[in-house]
């Protein structure tokens, strides 16, 4: 099985997003938008104050809670991956919806999944006002579980980008492991080496089970603590796309000269599926959950506000130019897709 075989085509992806993106060409002319699309949430303006909405959904990882027979963190997940998009701008998930599609109803499955979806709900400080569930076994054999945040801020406080600038530092907040993306990745590679879902994670006194379940961790009220202390310039959630994703709050040059050290669990799937670095960093998060970008004036006290609640790291800095490197291995990317 060659790389290729390991790593989904995001340029392709792309190219399917860019041209759906394409077709949308009526607007309302009785409000307006704040921004335009590519970002993690959008924006919707209502004077002082604007409202954000973001969509998302907990990808593959739903077949190794089937496999494993266990879906009480999988709604931390689909909270995880709505709410950190929404904070990104700087705005305060307040409220959401959530999409189940599945093959067919099983009540222990829909307590395990709403159980971690109120569990997702109260760290993010959100409230679950509804829903749909579908039941669709001519199109899915398995399970798809996906939300959509509404959140709110003040106009003066949204995070854009705009103001990067040359000589602006990169701190990374610590992830809890896999979280949400990569899976497809993780999953064919553990299968190729015949490694099960009981079996234990190589390197780990744990399962693959729980190395692979381990909740997306959730940053709202990390970064909320730090909207009125901290000059915050850019907030990346690095997701699908991996530090590609940092690319997207503005076109600079981002340099990761000082990046964390990768958990076991992607030094694993990196050995096992003799992927190289740069495979590794457009997958998976690497450790970096959550990237900040701020000031030189500012280190102190994010460092300080953030201490105690979620690992911190000075990673990088930013150049003039374009692009996201590691020089260290090698890395360099040109834009996210």
């Amino acid at each position: 099985m060659g790389t290729g075989d390991l790593v989904i085509d995001r340029k392709a992806q792309g190219e399917f997003v860019s041209s759906l993106i394409r077709q949308f060409k009526y607007k309302r002319t009785d409000f307006r938008t704040i921004g335009g699309f590519g970002g993690f949430t959008s924006l919707i303006d209502l004077g002082t104050f604007a409202v954000s909405f973001n969509t998302d959904n907990v990808g593959t990882k739903t077949l190794v809670a089937e496999e494993a027979n266990r879906y009480d963190t999988i709604g931390i997940d689909c909270i995880a991956m709505c709410a950190n998009d929404a904070i990104t701008s700087g705005s305060e998930p307040i409220a959401m919806v959530d999409y189940i599609q599945l093959r067919n109803a099983d009540s222990e499955i829909a307590k395990q999944i709403g159980t971690g979806l109120n569990v997702g709900a109260q760290i993010a400080g959100l409230t679950i006002v509804g829903g749909e569930t579908a039941i669709v076994p001519d199109i899915v054999s398995h399970i798809d579980l996906s939300g959509t945040t509404v959140g709110i801020v003040q106009k003066s406080q949204i995070v854009s980008g705009e103001k990067i600038s040359e000589g602006d530092v990169l701190f990374s907040l610590g992830s809890s492991g896999i979280h949400s993306n990569g899976f497809t990745t993780a999953r064919r590679v553990l299968a190729a080496n015949e490694i099960h879902i009981d079996d234990k994670f190589p390197g780990e006194s744990k399962t693959v089970a729980d190395e692979l379940l381990e909740p997306t961790r959730i940053y709202v009220r990390e970064i909320l603590d730090l909207l009125n202390i901290v000059n915050l310039k850019g907030l990346v959630n690095i997701t699908g796309g991996g530090i590609r994703n940092i690319s997207r709050v503005k076109d600079m040059r981002y340099i990761i000269d000082s990046p964390v050290e990768p958990q076991n669990v992607f030094q694993q799937i990196m050995k096992l599926g003799n992927l190289g670095y740069s495979d590794m960093y457009e997958t998976f998060n690497m450790g970096m959950g959550f990237v900040v970008v701020t000031d030189e004036d500012s280190k102190r006290d994010l460092v300080a506000t953030l201490r105690g609640k979620v690992p911190v790291k000075e990673i990088g800095h930013v150049e003039k130019g374009s692009g996201i490197e590691v020089p260290e291995y090698g890395v360099s990317f040109k834009g996210y897709y």
